[in-house]
């Protein structure tokens, strides 16, 4: 059985918050009619500003591709939550000092979707799972040498004010900066990921 990194239920209350906004899911009762139908899979198409710090300098660049979600089963507990997969991701952007840079999802990792109250669906609160290979020409920190970086756990990107799903121009942003670390050299320099807001649509 394959292990996905989980960002899951804390407790009995789920809470995203991302600047200063949160939401809370009230309880669903049976049969209700909250949550993306389980097996759904969705195609999306992406489009995100990545930016990297290492010792000091930052690279902001664009990055652009496709993604591929699937809908899971629900999640237990009283909020109306179901399991939201990342199953796949693959963008391409380009920097002047990094040259052409790949970004993959490494491993499917598993966020989720929280509806607002029982019977309604949005604005709804998703996460959505990261868990990151990231390719350049030339390393930011290692004498400008292709280089390869992963993050250590899965990270959200979170929408804390979803209006339908699947997310239609749906903007999901960090919480906080990411260490990524060199694959060839976990010891070595590590680079920052302080922001990837990332923009999501149906792909046509």
């Amino acid at each position: 059985m394959r292990m996905r990194p989980v960002l899951a239920v804390t407790g009995s209350v789920f809470l995203f918050s991302a600047n200063g906004f949160s939401a809370h899911a009230a309880a669903e009762p049976a049969g209700g009619k909250s949550l993306p139908a389980s097996g759904t899979a969705v195609a999306l198409t992406e489009d995100g500003d990545m930016v990297l710090e290492c010792d000091g300098v930052v690279h902001r660049f664009e990055v652009l591709g496709t993604g591929q979600l699937h809908v899971g089963d629900r999640v237990a507990g009283v909020q109306p939550t179901v399991a939201v997969e990342t199953d796949a991701e693959q963008l391409t952007g380009y920097d002047a000092d990094l040259g052409t840079v790949t970004v993959s999802e490494k491993t499917p990792a598993v966020g989720d979707f929280v509806a607002p109250a029982a019977g309604r669906e949005f604005p709804a609160a998703e996460s959505l799972a990261q868990d990151l290979t990231v390719s350049m020409q030339h390393s930011p920190c290692g004498g400008g040498q292709p280089a390869t970086f992963t993050n250590k756990t899965a990270f959200p990107l979170l929408n804390t004010n979803l209006t339908s799903f699947p997310p239609r121009n749906a903007v999901y942003l960090m919480t906080d900066p990411v260490e990524l670390t060199d694959v060839a050299n976990p010891s070595g320099p590590s680079v920052t990921l302080t922001e990837f807001p990332l923009t999501l649509t149906p792909a046509s």
